[in-house]
Protein backbone atom coordinates (compact mmCIF):
# COMPACT_ATOMS: atom_id res chain seq x y z
CA UNK A 1 0.00 0.00 0.00
CA UNK A 2 2.70 2.35 0.93
CA UNK A 3 4.77 1.37 -2.06
CA UNK A 4 2.09 2.06 -4.30
CA UNK A 5 1.61 5.38 -2.53
CA UNK A 6 5.22 6.47 -2.84
CA UNK A 7 5.61 5.59 -6.72
CA UNK A 8 2.48 7.78 -6.72
CA UNK A 9 4.48 10.88 -5.26
CA UNK A 10 7.59 9.60 -7.45
CA UNK A 11 5.55 10.00 -10.74
CA UNK A 12 3.92 13.73 -9.60
CA UNK A 13 7.71 14.59 -8.67
CA UNK A 14 8.58 13.10 -12.03
CA UNK A 15 6.01 14.77 -14.21
CA UNK A 16 6.45 18.30 -12.47
CA UNK A 17 10.32 18.21 -12.69
CA UNK A 18 9.73 17.61 -17.13
CA UNK A 19 7.09 20.32 -16.91
CA UNK A 20 9.47 22.60 -15.79
CA UNK A 21 12.39 21.53 -17.81
CA UNK A 22 10.03 22.36 -20.49
CA UNK A 23 9.13 25.77 -19.35
CA UNK A 24 12.69 26.10 -19.29
CA UNK A 25 13.60 25.12 -23.06
CA UNK A 26 10.73 27.03 -24.28
CA UNK A 27 11.82 29.97 -22.15
CA UNK A 28 14.85 29.52 -23.48
CA UNK A 29 13.98 29.26 -27.37
CA UNK A 30 12.10 32.05 -26.92
CA UNK A 31 14.53 34.21 -25.18
CA UNK A 32 17.36 33.12 -28.57
CA UNK A 33 15.28 34.05 -30.67
CA UNK A 34 14.12 37.63 -29.86
CA UNK A 35 17.63 38.35 -29.26
CA UNK A 36 17.99 37.16 -32.81
CA UNK A 37 15.14 39.34 -33.63
CA UNK A 38 16.28 42.54 -31.76
CA UNK A 39 20.00 42.17 -33.06
CA UNK A 40 19.27 41.81 -36.92
CA UNK A 41 16.77 44.24 -37.06
CA UNK A 42 18.32 47.03 -35.32
CA UNK A 43 21.94 46.51 -37.28
CA UNK A 44 19.26 47.38 -40.22
CA UNK A 45 18.16 50.12 -39.06
CA UNK A 46 21.33 51.17 -37.85
CA UNK A 47 22.98 50.90 -40.78
CA UNK A 48 20.40 52.96 -43.14
CA UNK A 49 20.92 55.63 -40.52
CA UNK A 50 24.72 55.54 -41.06
CA UNK A 51 25.24 55.17 -45.11
CA UNK A 52 22.00 57.48 -45.08
CA UNK A 53 19.84 57.93 -48.72
CA UNK A 54 20.99 58.93 -52.40
CA UNK A 55 19.89 62.98 -51.95
CA UNK A 56 22.38 62.51 -48.95
CA UNK A 57 25.91 64.63 -50.45
CA UNK A 58 28.36 62.15 -48.51
CA UNK A 59 29.10 58.62 -49.37
CA UNK A 60 30.70 56.76 -46.36
CA UNK A 61 29.25 52.87 -47.14
CA UNK A 62 33.11 51.72 -47.58
CA UNK A 63 34.24 53.41 -43.94
CA UNK A 64 31.69 51.89 -41.98
CA UNK A 65 31.86 48.83 -43.61
CA UNK A 66 35.37 48.78 -42.83
CA UNK A 67 34.41 50.47 -39.21
CA UNK A 68 32.34 47.73 -38.47
CA UNK A 69 34.96 44.79 -39.20
CA UNK A 70 37.11 46.50 -37.01
CA UNK A 71 34.68 46.93 -34.13
CA UNK A 72 33.81 43.61 -34.59
CA UNK A 73 37.27 42.39 -34.23
CA UNK A 74 38.02 43.93 -31.24
CA UNK A 75 34.21 43.05 -29.24
CA UNK A 76 35.27 39.57 -30.58
CA UNK A 77 38.93 39.55 -28.13
CA UNK A 78 37.59 41.47 -25.65
CA UNK A 79 33.96 39.30 -25.26
CA UNK A 80 36.15 35.33 -25.59
CA UNK A 81 38.56 37.09 -22.86
CA UNK A 82 35.91 37.78 -20.38
CA UNK A 83 34.10 34.91 -21.81
CA UNK A 84 36.56 32.64 -20.60
CA UNK A 85 36.33 33.47 -17.12
CA UNK A 86 32.86 32.50 -16.83
CA UNK A 87 32.80 29.25 -19.87
CA UNK A 88 35.02 27.37 -21.48
CA UNK A 89 35.03 29.75 -24.19
CA UNK A 90 38.86 30.31 -25.95
CA UNK A 91 39.58 33.80 -27.43
CA UNK A 92 41.30 33.12 -30.92
CA UNK A 93 44.61 33.33 -31.18
CA UNK A 94 46.14 34.92 -34.60
CA UNK A 95 48.23 32.52 -37.25
CA UNK A 96 49.21 34.68 -40.06
CA UNK A 97 49.02 30.83 -41.66
CA UNK A 98 45.51 30.51 -40.88
CA UNK A 99 44.75 34.42 -42.50
CA UNK A 100 46.95 34.38 -45.37
CA UNK A 101 45.46 30.48 -46.44
CA UNK A 102 43.99 30.63 -50.18
CA UNK A 103 40.59 29.78 -48.77
CA UNK A 104 40.06 32.01 -45.67
CA UNK A 105 41.38 35.17 -48.27
CA UNK A 106 38.88 34.25 -51.22
CA UNK A 107 36.30 34.40 -47.75
CA UNK A 108 37.56 37.65 -47.21
CA UNK A 109 37.38 39.42 -50.56
CA UNK A 110 34.06 37.85 -51.09
CA UNK A 111 32.91 39.04 -47.34
CA UNK A 112 34.09 43.01 -48.45
CA UNK A 113 31.73 42.36 -51.80
CA UNK A 114 28.70 41.26 -49.72
CA UNK A 115 29.24 44.44 -47.39
CA UNK A 116 29.70 47.25 -49.94
CA UNK A 117 27.32 46.57 -51.80
CA UNK A 118 24.98 45.65 -49.45
CA UNK A 119 25.54 49.07 -47.48
CA UNK A 120 24.63 50.65 -51.02
CA UNK A 121 21.92 48.69 -51.92
CA UNK A 122 20.82 50.20 -48.19
CA UNK A 123 21.24 53.80 -49.03
CA UNK A 124 19.51 53.59 -52.35
CA UNK A 125 16.68 51.55 -50.90
CA UNK A 126 14.08 51.86 -48.09
CA UNK A 127 14.52 49.56 -45.18
CA UNK A 128 10.98 48.05 -45.91
CA UNK A 129 12.08 47.62 -49.60
CA UNK A 130 15.13 46.16 -48.76
CA UNK A 131 14.66 42.23 -48.10
CA UNK A 132 12.49 42.27 -51.55
CA UNK A 133 15.72 43.81 -53.59
CA UNK A 134 18.46 41.44 -51.84
CA UNK A 135 15.76 38.25 -52.25
CA UNK A 136 17.21 37.19 -55.23
CA UNK A 137 19.93 35.41 -52.79
CA UNK A 138 18.21 31.73 -52.83
CA UNK A 139 18.04 31.70 -56.75
CA UNK A 140 22.10 32.77 -56.35
CA UNK A 141 22.79 30.11 -54.19
CA UNK A 142 20.61 27.38 -55.89
CA UNK A 143 22.63 28.31 -59.55
CA UNK A 144 26.07 28.29 -57.78
CA UNK A 145 25.83 25.30 -55.94
CA UNK A 146 25.16 23.66 -59.23
CA UNK A 147 27.72 25.48 -60.84
CA UNK A 148 30.84 25.31 -58.35
CA UNK A 149 29.58 22.64 -55.90
CA UNK A 150 27.77 20.43 -58.33
CA UNK A 151 25.07 20.30 -56.13
CA UNK A 152 21.80 20.31 -58.54
CA UNK A 153 18.55 21.07 -57.12
CA UNK A 154 15.42 19.22 -57.47
CA UNK A 155 12.39 20.03 -59.61
CA UNK A 156 10.13 21.14 -56.07
CA UNK A 157 13.10 23.26 -55.05
CA UNK A 158 13.29 24.96 -58.58
CA UNK A 159 9.22 25.30 -58.09
CA UNK A 160 9.92 27.34 -54.65
CA UNK A 161 12.60 29.42 -57.06
CA UNK A 162 10.52 30.71 -59.07
CA UNK A 163 8.05 32.02 -56.11
CA UNK A 164 10.68 33.98 -55.18
CA UNK A 165 11.61 35.30 -58.77
CA UNK A 166 7.93 36.33 -59.19
CA UNK A 167 7.55 38.44 -55.94
CA UNK A 168 11.09 40.22 -56.81
CA UNK A 169 10.03 41.49 -60.08
CA UNK A 170 6.41 42.21 -58.36
CA UNK A 171 7.79 44.15 -55.97
CA UNK A 172 10.13 45.95 -58.60
CA UNK A 173 7.03 46.72 -60.45
CA UNK A 174 4.72 47.83 -57.14
CA UNK A 175 8.00 50.31 -56.74
CA UNK A 176 7.93 51.50 -59.77
CA UNK A 177 4.39 51.92 -59.44
CA UNK A 178 4.45 54.31 -56.38
CA UNK A 179 7.33 56.08 -57.83
CA UNK A 180 10.47 54.83 -55.15
CA UNK A 181 12.17 52.56 -57.22
CA UNK A 182 15.60 52.63 -57.21
CA UNK A 183 17.37 50.82 -60.33
CA UNK A 184 20.31 51.96 -58.87
CA UNK A 185 19.25 50.14 -55.62
CA UNK A 186 18.17 47.10 -57.00
CA UNK A 187 21.15 46.53 -59.29
CA UNK A 188 23.36 46.80 -55.85
CA UNK A 189 20.89 44.54 -54.27
CA UNK A 190 21.15 41.78 -57.17
CA UNK A 191 24.75 41.86 -56.45
CA UNK A 192 24.30 41.91 -52.94
CA UNK A 193 22.66 38.70 -53.57
CA UNK A 194 25.31 36.90 -55.51
CA UNK A 195 28.18 37.96 -52.79
CA UNK A 196 25.67 36.28 -49.87
CA UNK A 197 25.93 33.10 -51.79
CA UNK A 198 29.67 33.28 -52.50
CA UNK A 199 30.07 33.72 -48.97
CA UNK A 200 27.77 30.88 -47.77
CA UNK A 201 29.50 28.45 -49.76
CA UNK A 202 33.20 29.34 -48.98
CA UNK A 203 32.29 29.97 -45.60
CA UNK A 204 31.25 25.81 -45.43
CA UNK A 205 34.96 25.47 -46.90
CA UNK A 206 36.94 27.93 -44.51
CA UNK A 207 35.37 26.29 -41.37
CA UNK A 208 37.26 23.14 -42.13
CA UNK A 209 40.65 25.77 -41.32
CA UNK A 210 39.63 26.64 -37.45
CA UNK A 211 38.26 23.01 -36.99
CA UNK A 212 34.57 24.34 -37.52
CA UNK A 213 35.01 27.22 -34.82
CA UNK A 214 32.58 29.93 -36.17
CA UNK A 215 34.10 32.61 -33.81
CA UNK A 216 37.41 32.05 -34.90
CA UNK A 217 36.06 32.49 -38.52
CA UNK A 218 34.43 35.54 -37.37
CA UNK A 219 37.75 36.79 -36.15
CA UNK A 220 39.55 36.13 -39.25
CA UNK A 221 37.44 36.95 -41.73
CA UNK A 222 37.02 40.42 -40.37
CA UNK A 223 40.59 41.11 -39.53
CA UNK A 224 41.40 40.31 -43.40
CA UNK A 225 38.56 42.13 -44.37
CA UNK A 226 39.23 45.45 -41.91
CA UNK A 227 42.98 45.38 -44.26
CA UNK A 228 41.33 44.82 -47.42
CA UNK A 229 38.93 47.71 -47.05
CA UNK A 230 41.89 50.10 -45.96
CA UNK A 231 42.95 51.18 -49.95
CA UNK A 232 39.42 51.44 -50.85
CA UNK A 233 38.24 53.79 -48.34
CA UNK A 234 41.43 56.02 -49.20
CA UNK A 235 40.80 55.80 -53.04
CA UNK A 236 37.20 56.66 -52.31
CA UNK A 237 38.43 60.07 -50.14
CA UNK A 238 35.59 58.87 -47.38
CA UNK A 239 38.28 59.73 -44.83
CA UNK A 240 38.10 63.56 -45.09
CA UNK A 241 34.07 62.72 -45.44
CA UNK A 242 34.02 60.98 -41.46
CA UNK A 243 36.84 63.67 -40.22
CA UNK A 244 34.76 66.55 -40.88
CA UNK A 245 34.29 68.70 -37.56
CA UNK A 246 30.25 68.38 -38.02
CA UNK A 247 30.20 64.68 -38.05
CA UNK A 248 33.28 63.99 -36.22
CA UNK A 249 31.83 65.09 -32.84
CA UNK A 250 28.60 64.01 -33.45
CA UNK A 251 27.97 61.69 -30.51
CA UNK A 252 24.93 59.70 -31.78
CA UNK A 253 26.97 58.99 -35.31
CA UNK A 254 29.69 57.56 -33.75
CA UNK A 255 27.33 55.15 -30.89
CA UNK A 256 25.36 54.26 -33.71
CA UNK A 257 29.00 53.44 -35.57
CA UNK A 258 29.98 51.12 -32.45
CA UNK A 259 26.60 49.22 -32.14
CA UNK A 260 26.63 48.24 -35.61
CA UNK A 261 30.27 47.08 -35.50
CA UNK A 262 29.35 45.25 -31.99
CA UNK A 263 26.22 43.38 -33.92
CA UNK A 264 28.37 42.61 -36.45
CA UNK A 265 29.55 39.92 -34.14
CA UNK A 266 26.55 39.15 -32.33
CA UNK A 267 24.13 38.67 -35.18
CA UNK A 268 26.94 35.78 -36.11
CA UNK A 269 26.48 34.78 -32.55
CA UNK A 270 22.74 34.67 -32.31
CA UNK A 271 22.01 33.36 -35.51
CA UNK A 272 24.53 29.58 -33.92
CA UNK A 273 22.65 30.18 -30.51
CA UNK A 274 19.37 29.78 -32.46
CA UNK A 275 19.99 27.11 -34.82
CA UNK A 276 21.85 25.33 -31.59
CA UNK A 277 18.68 25.65 -29.48
CA UNK A 278 16.44 24.68 -32.35
CA UNK A 279 17.22 23.68 -35.91
CA UNK A 280 18.05 25.00 -39.47
CA UNK A 281 14.42 25.22 -40.55
CA UNK A 282 13.49 26.43 -37.90
CA UNK A 283 15.97 29.15 -37.56
CA UNK A 284 15.05 29.79 -41.29
CA UNK A 285 11.49 30.14 -40.54
CA UNK A 286 12.26 32.60 -37.87
CA UNK A 287 14.75 34.61 -40.30
CA UNK A 288 11.62 34.88 -42.92
CA UNK A 289 9.34 35.91 -39.60
CA UNK A 290 11.81 38.95 -39.07
CA UNK A 291 11.75 39.67 -42.00
CA UNK A 292 8.11 40.39 -42.32
CA UNK A 293 8.43 42.34 -38.66
CA UNK A 294 11.37 44.14 -39.89
CA UNK A 295 9.39 45.13 -43.02
CA UNK A 296 5.92 46.05 -41.09
CA UNK A 297 8.56 47.90 -38.75
CA UNK A 298 9.70 49.88 -41.64
CA UNK A 299 6.64 51.42 -43.12
CA UNK A 300 5.20 52.29 -39.92
CA UNK A 301 8.36 54.18 -38.50
CA UNK A 302 9.06 56.37 -42.15
CA UNK A 303 5.40 56.33 -42.38
CA UNK A 304 5.04 54.79 -45.66
CA UNK A 305 2.05 53.66 -47.24
CA UNK A 306 2.22 50.21 -49.41
CA UNK A 307 -0.57 48.98 -51.96
CA UNK A 308 -1.73 45.61 -51.51
CA UNK A 309 0.12 43.88 -54.41
CA UNK A 310 3.20 45.44 -52.73
CA UNK A 311 2.57 43.31 -49.67
CA UNK A 312 1.57 40.29 -51.94
CA UNK A 313 5.34 40.35 -53.31
CA UNK A 314 6.71 40.26 -50.16
CA UNK A 315 4.01 37.22 -49.37
CA UNK A 316 5.56 35.44 -52.11
CA UNK A 317 9.01 35.79 -51.30
CA UNK A 318 8.70 34.67 -47.92
CA UNK A 319 6.46 31.67 -48.89
CA UNK A 320 8.96 30.77 -51.82
CA UNK A 321 12.02 30.54 -49.35
CA UNK A 322 10.30 28.99 -46.63
CA UNK A 323 8.97 26.25 -48.59
CA UNK A 324 12.30 25.95 -50.09
CA UNK A 325 14.16 25.17 -46.69
CA UNK A 326 11.29 22.56 -45.59
CA UNK A 327 12.01 20.83 -48.99
CA UNK A 328 15.95 20.81 -48.50
CA UNK A 329 15.39 19.69 -44.92
CA UNK A 330 12.63 16.27 -46.20
CA UNK A 331 15.45 15.85 -48.85
CA UNK A 332 18.19 15.83 -46.38
CA UNK A 333 16.14 13.05 -44.28
CA UNK A 334 15.80 11.03 -46.91
CA UNK A 335 19.51 10.97 -48.02
CA UNK A 336 20.23 10.05 -44.34
CA UNK A 337 17.48 7.31 -44.03
CA UNK A 338 19.31 5.76 -47.31
CA UNK A 339 22.68 6.07 -45.64
CA UNK A 340 21.34 4.21 -43.22
CA UNK A 341 19.76 1.32 -44.88
CA UNK A 342 22.64 0.88 -46.89
CA UNK A 343 24.74 0.18 -44.02
CA UNK A 344 22.71 -1.70 -42.86
CA UNK A 345 22.15 -4.19 -46.11
CA UNK A 346 26.08 -3.85 -45.87
CA UNK A 347 26.27 -4.80 -42.29
CA UNK A 348 24.34 -7.95 -43.29
CA UNK A 349 25.92 -8.86 -46.22
CA UNK A 350 29.30 -8.68 -44.57
CA UNK A 351 30.28 -12.12 -43.09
Amino acid sequence: MHTGRRSQWMDKGTSKDRGDEERTSYFKIATVVLTYWTISITMVFANKYLVGSPQSKDDISLFVAWFQCVVCVIFISVFTRVGQKCTDMTPPTFTIAIATNRQMLTLSCLFVGMLTFNNLCLKYVGVAFFQVARSMTLIFTVILSAVILKKYASLQSVLCCFLVIAGFFLGIDQENVAGTLSVQGVGYGIVTSAFVSLTGIFTKRALELVEKDSVKLTFYNNLNAAILFIPLVIVSRQTSVIFDPVRLWDSYFWFAMGLSGMFSFLIAWASARQIHYTSPVTHHVSNNVKSVLQTILAVLYFQETKPLLWWFSNVLIITGAFLYAVVKIKEEKQAQLLQEESKTKNGSVAP
